[in-house]
Order: structure tokens, then sequence, then C-alpha cells
């Protein structure tokens, strides 16, 4: 039973920095959320015949990585990676985890956004909602989303300002509203 609980708090942490990755390869958010998900049912099916070398993490994030990966390669798709993607596909391994690391830096950099900010910023970029849709499920006013926004947007801009250039290759253009 004890497994079970870590396994769901391995889960929990690490559930959204895996779709920023497979987001990173795959420009449709429900399938990047469905190979996360079968990757980490992967993960808990072969638990007791998997053995390990890096940290746990390490081994989600590539398995991520490769699943998205394969499921443009079957599909055909693999022709519609981007330019960063296509790089980051072919580079050497340190280069991939350089870049999974920005994504870690910004899932730790939303995490630390005041709570209020924080949920209004996962809605707008999880569940892509509008300032009105926002506003509307939280009774709020637009006003008030769009500053929260703002404040969101400065402050992952500060914590961030070293990588903020890298941020345009990450798929977050739907971040913007």
């Amino acid at each position: 039973m004890q497994s079970v609980s870590s396994f769901e708090h391995f889960f929990r942490m690490n559930y959204h920095l895996a779709c920023l990755v497979a987001l990173r390869y795959l420009k449709d958010q429900q399938i990047a959320e469905d190979i996360v998900q079968e990757t980490f049912m992967g993960l808990w099916q072969k638990r007791n015949e998997l053995t390990i070398e890096s940290n746990l993490k390490q081994y989600l994030l590539r398995a991520v990585r490769n699943r998205s990966l394969n499921y443009l390669e079957r599909s055909r798709q693999f022709d519609q990676l981007t330019d960063a993607a296509k790089e980051l596909a072919v580079d050497e391994e340190q280069s991939v985890y350089a870049d999974e690391e920005l994504a870690v830096r910004i899932a730790r950099s939303i995490e630390m956004l005041p709570p209020q900010c924080k949920k209004i910023f996962l809605l707008a970029y999880q569940d892509d909602l509008t300032y009105n849709e926002i506003a509307e499920r939280l009774n709020l006013s637009k006003n008030t989303i769009k500053t929260q926004m703002g404040i969101a947007y400065k402050i992952l801009r500060e914590k961030l300002k070293s990588y903020f250039l890298n941020l345009f290759i990450l798929p977050f253009r739907q971040l913007m509203h």
C-alpha cells in the first residue's frame, strides 16, 4: 500500500512537468496528456521489473520524450516538428537535459506564484480558458484576471530572466490571450 501512495505522490509532483516535456514535441495538449498518462501507467505496470540507473524523474522525462517522438513517427507527423524539437531529437543527451531543466525551472516558478495568481495562470495555460471564461468561473472581474495574469507574467519573467529568450522554443503560445 505504501508503494501506491509513493507512486501517487510521484505522479502529482511530476505530472505537470511531464506534460510540459511532451508539449515541446507535440502540438496537441490532449495527445501530450495521453502520452504522459501512458508513460505513468507503463512505469506502474513495470515497477517490479524496472532497473533505473538514473533517478526516477530523469527516467520519466526521457520516457515521455521517447514516447512523444515515437508517436510523431507512427503518425507520420515527424516532419511537422518545430526546428527546435528537430534539433532536440538529434542533439546529444546533455542538451536535452538542459532543455528539460528549463522545463523544470518553469514548472517550479509556476508553483511559486501566489495562490490566486497561480490558479488563474493555470486556468489560462492548462485549461486554455479566456480571461472572460476565467472571470466567470471564479466569479471575478475580467480586470482582476488581467491584473493577476500581468503579475504572473512579471514574476515568471523575473524568475526566468536568464532563460527568457529560450521560452520561445517551448509551445507557450497559448499563454498569450
